[in-house]
């Protein structure tokens, strides 16, 4: 025993003393703009800055230990695809390297600055990485295509792409129920913090639906890959009131994410509008109304994704989304119409409550397999999608002394539910799998019933309200689309990629009115080409040659002949009979990309559209006119198209878009024919000053929308924001201003037709200022990551 004390005593003075001849540099890597931590980031120790003499790889969590020969200066060099190399000093000591290896979780961070870029050029598509984009923090999706790149969305959160509003906006490469019922009110549901980044396919292949004539839109939303991660963003401003929970844990096979969104948005709006109805040419009676309207509409949804990875290479997946809310379109209105002698023969204020109520969802369950042969793979997808609202409105028609003179009621409810079922098969062909078929197959089942009854009340009390027989009714409305593709793709890793598609999609719809007996119904099959050759010029510039048909389809809402009478004077109604439209279009593009700092894409493009669905309005000579889509016209649209970024320094980047097209509208049927050049442009600066400051502008101008019967004037939008990053904890203060300078967006609209012309003056109020508080909490309860598999070659359907 005395023999053995010496010893041990011995041994652990050596092994002290050998810890004390080495040190370790550790800490962890992350992303200097997401914030999230970067695994298998590759790092390399040298004394000199030229000879290594130790080297490692970050673990998933972000965090390493590398062990050098003793503490001193040492250069550290990180490097990771996707980012810029960073080179950093680094001073060990013996005693805070013992620390550090101690209780990894209070090491000071080492961040590997790595600025990711805007805008991105992969194959068939521009992709705008909005979690990039600072400015994004408080916002909504509509918010963020503001700024992506081809796209322009107006005051009002409508989205258009090169002049064309015909859009399918996907959610994770899905179909989403609450875009379908309302893209700008989803839109503008939708937080901007739960997106990652925007996919925007300008010309589609025919793996996708073929409807919607400008291009597709995809909106990512942001993963987890940590054990768990949370955050919650608080939004207080005059326009809006936002609070969004964010969480997300994922262990071993199993991952699991919730995103929740409450809202309560504000709109405001007033206008001024005259129309004149014309007798052989010359002008007959006016009309004149004045309209204000301020509503706050209280809404939410939320999201829930659970997903399950038994081996590398399936995956099983659930989503769910649903949304509810009350978005109310109260509003005031001054009447007063005029006779061809400018007398006074009408004059009465009116008063419209309408609020929309909505319930609704999207249930989803995927499967994918992939073989062992790179790059085959199985996807199969079954989507629910019920929903229901009520529409209801009444309006009072009273004198200057609040006399009644005419109310009514539109009580209008609507059901619907829509099922989805999806096969997709990709197989490389050929030992070198240079070839690559894709096939599929897919299935849509719409139905919907809109009940809708109008009672009216003709006396000045007000009080006895009778039934309107002829605008009471049941529509019935049903829509199955069956659809097979193939697309066929040569990538032989080099210069050159081809692929060519054909899609065929047959739709069958039919429709009835219960109480009047009338019934439709229709088919149509049509076959979908597609068509794309690249080249690649060099390691910078390529070029690429698309081509593709699409179609559009009629919602239910074009359809219902439930007339919208709020107005009495300006009546909006459904067209049964509505066909789809068929579009053709073809773009060249040129994108040139120098190592992240310098990137322009630059597509001409030409689109014609047959048959096309237009919402036509006409006048009556009493002054009443009526509006609904018809298939009157044809249009034309040609352009240019320039999307940019630039990285002037590592602090300091702008990107934006700069759109040019002239558009050519006509119609033999109604004799009218329109034509002209419109616009827009937009930028996007951002610039990191010390101690995690940013400060972001962004600004943007339409020059003018053209349509058949008439344009709408330029309008602008520009937004500033700063944002403070805390460490410690890790909350996030961004405080961001729209319009800070203007009250109001003003636009005016010219309309005219074979007998009238009218002018509106609008103004939309969009002046606001927010403050924004995001805390990222999933940091806290970071348990000590343990070496496991990681799944990362399964593809979750989004990656194209």
């Amino acid at each position: 025993m005395n023999r053995i004390l010496p010893l041990l005593f011995a041994l652990v003075l050596s092994l002290t003393h050998l810890s004390a001849q080495q040190s370790a540099i550790a800490g962890r890597t992350s992303d200097s703009t997401s914030g999230q931590h970067l695994p298998f980031v590759s790092i390399t120790v040298s004394s000199n800055g030229t000879d290594p003499i130790a080297n490692g790889f970050s673990k998933e969590d972000g965090s390493f230990s590398i062990i050098v020969p003793a503490a001193g200066d040492y250069m550290v060099e990180f490097s990771a695809v996707g980012y810029n190399v960073k080179t950093m000093k680094c001073v060990t000591g013996s005693r805070l390297v013992a620390q550090l290896v101690i209780l990894p979780k209070d090491l000071s961070a080492v961040t590997v600055t790595a600025q990711k870029k805007l805008v991105e050029m992969r194959p068939g598509m521009l992709v705008y990485n909005a979690a990039a984009d600072l400015g994004n923090k408080g916002g909504t999706a509509a918010d963020v295509l503001r700024k992506a790149p081809v796209l322009n969305v107006d005051a009002q959160g409508n989205v258009s792409m090169r002049g064309s509003s015909n859009l399918r906006i996907l959610v994770n490469g899905k179909y989403s129920g609450q875009i379908a019922r309302s893209a700008a009110d989803a839109l503008n549901m939708m937080p901007a913090d739960m997106i990652q980044s925007v996919e925007i396919i300008t010309t589609p292949s025919a793996k996708y639906d073929a409807e919607e004539a400008a291009g597709v839109i995809n909106i990512i939303t942001k993963k987890s890959r940590k054990d768990f991660t949370g955050a919650l963003e608080v939004v207080a401003g005059n326009m809006e009131q936002v609070i969004n929970p964010r969480i997300a844990a994922s262990r071993d096979k199993w991952s699991i994410a919730f995103n929740g969104h409450i809202h309560r948005y504000r709109t405001k709006e007033a206008s001024v509008f005259s129309r004149t109805v014309t007798e052989n040419g010359a002008p007959g009676t006016e009309l004149n109304q004045s309209m204000e309207r301020d509503n706050t509409a209280p809404h939410g949804s939320g999201d829930l994704s659970l997903t399950f990875t038994p081996d590398s290479l399936t995956e099983w997946s659930f989503g769910s989304n649903f949304w509810f809310g009350r978005w109310p379109d109260t509003r005031s209105i001054v009447t007063t119409s005029l006779d061809a002698m400018a007398n006074i023969t009408e004059h009465y204020i009116q008063r419209v409550n309408s609020s929309e109520r909505y319930l609704g969802a999207d249930f989803n369950l995927g499967y994918t397999r992939k073989s062992r042969r790179p790059g085959q793979q199985l996807s199969l997808l079954a989507q629910y999608s019920p929903g229901r609202n009520r529409m209801p409105y009444d309006i009072t028609l009273s004198d200057k002394d609040q006399l009644s003179l005419y109310a009514e009621i539109n009580s209008n409810r609507t059901s619907n539910q829509e099922w989805t079922f999806q096969a997709d098969q990709v197989w490389p062909l050929g030992k070198k799998g240079i070839y690559i078929l894709d096939a599929g197959l897919k299935m849509i089942s719409r139905n919907a019933r809109n009940r809708y009854k109008v009672t009216a009340d003709e006396a000045p009390t007000g009080d006895a309200y009778v039934p309107v027989p002829s605008r009471s009714d049941l529509f019935v409305y049903g829509q199955d689309v069956y659809s097979a593709y193939s697309v066929l793709k040569f990538d032989p890793a080099g210069r050159f990629y081809a692929e060519a598609g054909l899609r065929m999609e047959r739709t069958s719809i039919d429709g009835r009115l219960e109480a009047s007996g009338t019934r439709f119904s229709n088919g149509f099959t049509n076959l979908i080409p597609t068509a794309t050759v690249s080249m690649k010029i060099n390691e910078d510039q390529h070029m690429a040659l698309s081509y593709t048909q699409r179609l559009t389809r009629p919602y239910v809402f074009d359809l219902n002949p439930n007339a919208n009478a709020s107005d009495p004077k300006n009546i909006e109604v459904g067209n049964p009979g509505l066909r789809p439209e068929t579009t053709h279009q073809g773009e060249l593009t040129y994108s040139i990309n120098q190592s992240g700092r310098f990137f322009i894409n630059t597509a001409l493009f030409a689109r014609v559209t047959s048959n096309a669905m237009i919402d036509l309005t006409q006048t009556a000579p009493d002054g009443v006119s009526t509006t609904r889509m018809e298939n009157m016209a044809s249009n034309r649209i040609a352009g240019l198209n320039t999307s940019y970024s630039f990285t002037l320094t590592p602090e300091f980047g702008i990107n934006g878009n700069v759109n040019i097209s002239y558009l050519d509208y006509s119609s033999n049927e109604l004799r009218l024919f329109n034509e002209g050049w419109a616009g827009d442009i937009s930028a996007n600066a951002s610039y990191r000053l010390p101690k995690r400051y940013t400060v972001q502008l962004f600004g943007k101008y339409d020059t003018r929308t053209i349509e058949l019967q008439g344009r709408e004037s330029g309008t602008y939008y520009y937004s500033a924001a700063v944002k403070k990053d805390l460490s410690r904890p890790r909350i996030t203060l961004t405080f961001a201003t729209v319009n800070p300078l203007t009250p109001f967006i003003a636009q005016d609209e010219w309309l005219s037709g074979t007998n009238f012309y009218s002018v509106a003056a609008n103004r939309y109020y969009t002046r606001a200022f927010k403050l924004t508080v995001n805390w990222e909490f999933g940091k806290l309860f970071e348990a000590k990551a343990a070496k496991r598999v990681s799944n990362d070659d399964i593809n979750d359907g989004t990656k194209k």
